[in-house]
């Protein structure tokens, strides 16, 4: 089992580093909207080795059978795998490749406030938020702790869907009367 969780995790989580590494610096180009669909659907696309690796662990482990939780118990480990290696490119990208990120977003989300008529009351708020978020994201551990829980929510849902589609039971016997 651990070849295969480490395997289809490292798979899913290089997907999502690569669909990281390229969405988050072209965001204030394309809109900041636009990237996080992608990011959105790419996550759900990068969760596809689950099903994979589920079905692998079925087939070898298994010997053709899995039980609901069995398959879950797989799937949610290549999931953590998986969001390990976004939480580590979210870090590496959020402090060494596009730092200004935060700002830049910040930016377009105070413009796309003020463009649908927010309260200054509201404007204010969001400023204070955003200055409470950054403080606490200068600590890389946290800021990690945020990311690896980001993809997280979606991968469970798939990962039980997973577990749902793929499992397999062995075929009931029925026992007629032996009388």
């Amino acid at each position: 089992m651990k070849t295969t969780v480490l395997k289809y995790g490292t798979i899913s989580g290089l997907l999502m580093a690569v669909l990281l590494f390229f969405s988050i610096p072209i965001a204030p180009k394309v809109g900041f909207n636009t990237v996080g669909m992608i990011m959105f659907l790419g996550k759900i696309a990068a969760f596809v080795p689950i099903f994979f690796g589920i079905r692998e662990y079925r087939q070898t482990v298994g010997g053709g059978l899995l039980t609901f939780w069995k398959g879950f118990n797989a799937g949610v480990l290549i999931l953590v795998v998986s969001c390990f290696f976004y939480a580590i490119s979210w870090v590496i990208l959020y402090y060494w490749v596009s730092p200004d990120f935060p700002d830049k977003y910040f930016q377009d989300y105070m413009a796309q406030l003020k463009l649908h008529g927010a309260l200054p009351k509201d404007i204010a708020d969001a400023q204070t938020q955003f200055q409470e978020s950054k403080k606490v994201l200068t600590n890389p551990f946290i800021n990690a702790a945020y990311a690896f829980t980001d993809p997280l929510q979606v991968g469970l849902i798939l990962t039980l869907v997973f577990a749902v589609i793929l499992r397999k039971s062995p075929p009931t016997v029925k026992i007629e009367n032996l009388n």
